[in-house]
């Protein structure tokens, strides 16, 4: 289980595209507990109970969902979000939150130091940080950019990357990541 975790080694790209689609695996817990939070809020402005929504019709159920979604947002604006989300979400959620990340965020950068390694074995640190910080400047520029045409730009530019990892031939022969 260790060496799924470690910087070493190196992977294939058939093995790159299997661990990165664990990653989505191994964000499962993250989403539940943030699931769990957006819900726990929701529910919270709504003044029914689950024994008296069992008979509802959809329509009072949209009405009751409108309801708390105009109760958060005047809330929102009255105090501020900042201020609204310390207010509603406890120090427990925030650290379940960020517990539950770990184990993605650094199974994810291991793949991708491996595969670059595949790549770039000589200068594999070197290669990795410039993947890394050309794949986080691309994904800020696209997502504070406001512009639609240079968010796509910027997202199939990061798509041609993770293209060139997955496809690109190492001159490795045999992997032991």
């Amino acid at each position: 289980m260790r060496r799924f975790f470690s910087f070493s080694g190196t992977i294939s790209g058939s093995t790159f595209i299997l661990r990165s689609l664990f990653t989505i695996v191994l964000s499962i817990p993250f989403i539940v507990i943030v699931s769990v939070i957006l819900v726990t809020i929701v529910f919270s402005y709504m003044d029914i109970d689950l024994a008296s929504a069992e008979g509802m019709t959809m329509a009072e159920s949209n009405a009751i969902g409108e309801d708390a979604g105009l109760k958060i947002a005047e809330e929102m604006m009255e105090i501020g979000p900042m201020a609204w989300f310390s207010e509603k979400i406890s120090t427990f959620w925030i650290i379940a939150s960020i517990i539950s990340l770990i184990p993605v965020l650094w199974f994810g950068l291991a793949t991708y130091y491996k595969r670059v390694s595949a790549l770039f074995y000589s200068n594999r640190v070197k290669a990795f940080i410039a993947f890394f910080v050309a794949e986080a400047t691309l994904d800020i520029v696209a997502l504070t950019s406001g512009n639609n045409a240079v968010y796509w730009i910027c997202s199939l530019i990061g798509l041609g990357i993770f293209g060139f990892l997955l496809f690109s031939n190492s001159p490795i022969g045999e992997h032991d990541g």
